[in-house]
């Protein structure tokens, strides 16, 4: 029995190992397969040992389905916020005060969720969230979940860790389009995340971390600056910021200057830099007042934005049933566009900035495309109510425990129903040219088109399509093509398409991924009398995914759907091979970072390269021979430089490319 204790933890060890080459350090030295066996072999042993399992195990990043009650937790740090500045100047003013000579650190503001880690000789004992400041919410086990974040350390050592758990804006488009969009941004989706009351479902969502601050009790670790500190952290195997630069007081401008230029690049969501002084003893001597330290500030950037006011506010239904109001604006140019509607994200949001038809607010783009309020200049004589029934049918909208949003429960919704026809055919999905959201509002409207199955019996209108105003024969023509063309698309594009509930396209990868690579191996799986147990097995798919696959496809309407759509000819399967196509790249191995116009998600762009006979990995190391570059390309590319990795924009990916790549989408 010893030696199987021993193995347990040899066998953590190792995983925690691994899992900070990946997450922290991005140099994978096994492939995602050996690190799963691993994994697997852990959770099985702790099945039959649990005597043995340590409370910091890492298998804690699945979390479990046990309710969690969020208890209060008094902070034993200064857990305070910082000043803002707004200008360059303003900041050198301040930095002048204390010193120019003096040296300090720059860094990203993180637009997350801040959060305090308590660790007790090398354990991690609590996970808290920032609160008031000075009382947060014990939120332990599901800041066990989040990847990258060493439960337990190199070292016995007794300290607390401030950090800020965000997504990538990649990682949120992703999860947010296998929930309909149900998400207003990065941030929120990122704190709403941390107060999940199952770590299940917590550890299911993308989060990641990062580090910037300790408070170190142990004398013999002590430490007199804050680059040590960072320096610590990363000993540690904590997940730090790459970007972090410590300088003298007189090269702060130009610093300032150098990061700003890279903003609009990076990959996750800031909304501005933070300033600190580096001497921890001149700190202490500066000390700080009730709300905010004196030895450090926040340089917040200046937001795309402009006044106007509230004309009129409408709601909309989207596919899932998700309610969004939005607000219609006088016009105002905005970031090069004239800007006439901007989001409201939900009725919290209304009520916590006090949004009402007649207030004059201020409208930002801050990364997002669709602009939003973000401050009320001047209060409406009433704060809006989003109505109680759904505008489209009537139906009583619901709010979901999950969600702050209001829903619609109503399937037959006409709104609901033209939103499903739209993601159908929109770029992401089946890509359907000539068919984009005007066409289908047009479409619908007439009858023609009603459901997903009467996209494919167009052509039966085609006369009438073009009598219409603003329809020739060629435009009907391209619209009736490009419906033809998507009949070729796989299973692995098809299935998210369908918009099934927690069915997207990364749940589709992994069913193929693990030989359910047609539509009657899923059915006949789920049909099986073993079949939770079965999906349950498989790494990435959680319970509450797992309920909704079964679910969907027993429900008869469902299956009706799919027998319909496989006899008006589309493809239902997932040809891995092809023994006839050129291995164009083959004995290269290809990682991918920004956007792309030709491949809308990029993921298109990297099954192209696994079908050509190439190889496709997540994060860039040292096996990885080409680095594919769209725009806001984000921290992989100095990566890539680091490591010689060739790098190909997409005009040469695409030259390398056959002429007819896009049948292949």
């Amino acid at each position: 029995m010893k030696d199987i204790k021993k193995y347990m933890q040899e066998l953590e060890e190792k995983i925690r190992y691994h899992q900070y080459l990946y997450y922290v350090k991005n140099t994978p030295e096994i492939s995602d397969f050996e690190f799963d066996k691993l994994f697997s072999e852990l959770i099985e042993l702790e099945k039959r040992y649990p005597e043995y399992a340590s409370i910091n195990s890492p298998t804690k990043v699945v979390g479990s389905d046990l309710s969690n009650e969020f208890e209060k937790f008094t902070h034993k740090i200064p857990v305070l916020s910082l000043e803002n500045t707004y200008s360059t100047p303003e900041t050198l003013e301040w930095a002048k005060k204390i010193g120019l000579n003096q040296k300090f650190s720059v860094e990203w503001k993180i637009d997350g969720a801040s959060l305090v880690l308590y660790y007790e000789k090398g354990d991690l004992i609590k996970g808290v969230s920032r609160g008031t400041g000075g009382v947060g919410d014990d939120i332990t086990e599901n800041v066990r979940t989040i990847r990258g974040l060493p439960l337990v350390l190199s070292k016995k050592i007794t300290l607390s860790v401030r950090g800020e758990v965000y997504m990538t804006f990649a990682d949120f488009e992703e999860f947010n389009s296998e929930y309909g969009g149900r998400f207003a941004n990065p941030r929120n989706l990122a704190s709403g995340s941390l107060k999940q009351k199952q770590s299940s479902q917590v550890a299911r969502r993308p989060l990641r971390l990062f580090c910037y601050d300790a408070y170190v009790e142990d004398k013999e670790f002590q430490v007199n600056t804050y680059e040590e500190i960072i320096n610590l952290l990363k000993e540690l195997r904590f997940p730090v910021s790459e970007d972090i630069e410590f300088v003298n007081g007189k090269n702060l401008e130009n610093t300032i200057e150098k990061f700003r230029n890279k903003k609009d690049h990076l990959s996750f969501p800031t909304d501005g830099l933070v300033i600190k002084l580096n001497d921890l003893k001149l700190r202490e001597e500066l000390g700080a007042t009730s709300h905010s330290p004196r030895w450090a500030r926040a340089l917040k950037f200046e937001a795309l934005m402009k006044e106007s006011k509230i004309i009129d506010i409408q709601v909309t239904t989207g596919r899932t049933g998700k309610v969004t109001p939005r607000a219609e604006i006088e016009p105002i140019q905005l970031a090069g566009t004239i800007v006439r509607y901007a989001t409201l994200h939900n009725q919290d949001y209304i009520n916590e900035l006090g949004i009402g038809i007649g207030a004059i607010v201020k409208v930002a783009k801050r990364g997002e495309i669709i602009p939003a309020v973000e401050e009320v200049i001047s209060p409406p004589q009433m704060i809006y109510k989003i109505p109680e029934n759904c505008i489209s049918c009537g139906t009583k909208l619901v709010r979901q425990e999950e969600f702050v949003d209001y829903f619609c429960p109503n399937e037959n919704c006409p709104a609901r129903i033209l939103a499903r026809l739209i993601f159908f055919c929109q770029k992401k999905q089946m890509d359907i040219e000539g068919l984009g959201e005007k066409q289908i509002q047009t479409f619908y409207n007439l009858g023609y088109i009603k459901n997903i199955p009467d996209i494919y019996k167009l052509y039966q209108h085609k006369e009438e399509i073009q009598k219409l105003e603003g329809f020739g024969e060629k435009s009907v023509q391209i619209i009736l093509n490009g419906i033809e063309k998507s009949k070729s698309k796989s299973l692995k594009t098809l299935l998210p398409s369908l918009g099934f509930p927690e069915i997207g396209h990364k749940v589709t990868e992994i069913l193929i991924d693990n030989g359910y690579d047609s539509i009657e191996k899923i059915i006949e799986l789920v049909q099986s009398p073993n079949a939770k147990e079965l999906l349950l097995s498989i790494y990435g798919l959680g319970e509450k995914t797992v309920s909704s696959i079964i679910q969907t496809f027993k429900e008869e309407k469902n299956l009706n759907l799919i027998q319909e759509l496989q006899e008006l000819g589309l493809n239902f399967t997932y040809q891995t091979s092809n023994v006839n196509l050129p291995k164009i790249f083959e004995g290269e191995t290809w990682c991918v970072t920004g956007s792309f116009v030709n491949f809308q998600p990029r993921d298109k762009a990297m099954d192209l390269v696994v079908l050509f006979g190439g190889k496709k990995v997540s994060s860039v190391s040292k096996n990885t021979t080409h680095l594919l570059l769209g725009e806001g390309a984000g921290s992989k590319l100095e990566k890539a430089k680091q490591l010689g990795v060739i790098i190909v924009n997409e005009q040469e990916f695409v030259s390398r490319l056959p002429e007819n790549f896009k049948e292949y989408l």
